[in-house]
């Protein structure tokens, strides 16, 4: 685990300027900004104390911060936590390792992961000290690469393996897969859903794939993405062509 975490450290070190860039379109934010609000809208209205776990350079931790004043951004990559310190100056910022959280148990009502337990390989441990950390009503909610299709299990692997921006360790998850381990963490998993088709290859990542830059009208194009991508994650065969599986979960009693 020590070697895997001097890898991501060093991986983010280098990511982080390309972070910034892809935040930097019109059309970008407004993914990520649809994306924020699918996660949430599964924070309960009464959670005050709110972790975002695996921050980065804190777009979303930015939001977070908004509706939950004193929200904590934790990551692994002192460089990442630097760009967020331009974007949210009132939040309180934690370098540590998300698979050794420094927090006492029960000390907050709701933590998010976007996108990190695939950067680990104790994925179990991982969960569970997210679950000491949740008090007792809390939930933690994720949203994690899916392999659920084996077309996107196939590009994500070429992706992995020849771009030296990904590590060829971070696999994603099916998503039985990402609830049996919610569950073996001690977690009752309370919703499990797809996210992002379409709009999440166009428009979520321009440092990889940035052929939307070039095409007039890129942020209506995207609006109707969005919608389109929420009809085909609601719609049982089409669910399948989804990138991302959303799971929120509560420590079991």
């Amino acid at each position: 685990m020590a070697i895997n975490a001097q890898a991501q450290i060093e991986l983010h070190k280098a990511l982080a300027p390309r972070y910034a860039y892809r935040y930097s379109f019109e059309f970008s934010r407004l993914f990520q900004d649809d994306w924020h609000a699918e996660l949430l809208s599964h924070l309960p209205p009464n959670s005050k104390r709110v972790l975002d776990l695996g921050c980065g350079t804190g777009f979303f931790l930015a939001e977070l911060d908004e509706k939950r004043p004193g929200a904590i951004g934790l990551d692994i990559s002192h460089a990442m936590l630097r760009v967020s310190e331009q974007y949210v100056p009132s939040a309180r910022l934690v370098t540590a390792d998300a698979e050794r959280l420094p927090f006492r148990e029960r000390s907050f009502d709701a933590i998010f992961c976007k996108g990190s337990l695939h950067h680990t390989r104790d994925h179990i441990g991982f969960l569970s000290n997210c679950r000491r950390a949740l008090a007792k009503d809390g939930v933690l909610i994720m949203s994690e690469p899916c392999n659920d299709n084996f077309l996107i299990r196939w590009a994500r692997f070429l992706l992995y393996k020849f771009s030296p921006h990904f590590d060829l360790g971070d696999q994603g998850f099916t998503k039985e897969g990402l609830r049996e381990l919610y569950e073996k963490a001690g977690f009752e998993v309370t919703f499990a859903g797809r996210y992002g088709v379409f709009a999440y290859v166009l428009a979520g990542f321009p440092d990889h794939l940035g052929i939307l830059r070039f095409v007039p009208g890129n942020v209506g194009l995207v609006k109707f993405f969005l919608k389109f991508d929420r009809w085909m994650c609601a719609t049982r065969i089409l669910r399948i062509f989804a990138f991302q599986v959303v799971m929120v979960g509560k420590p079991k009693a």
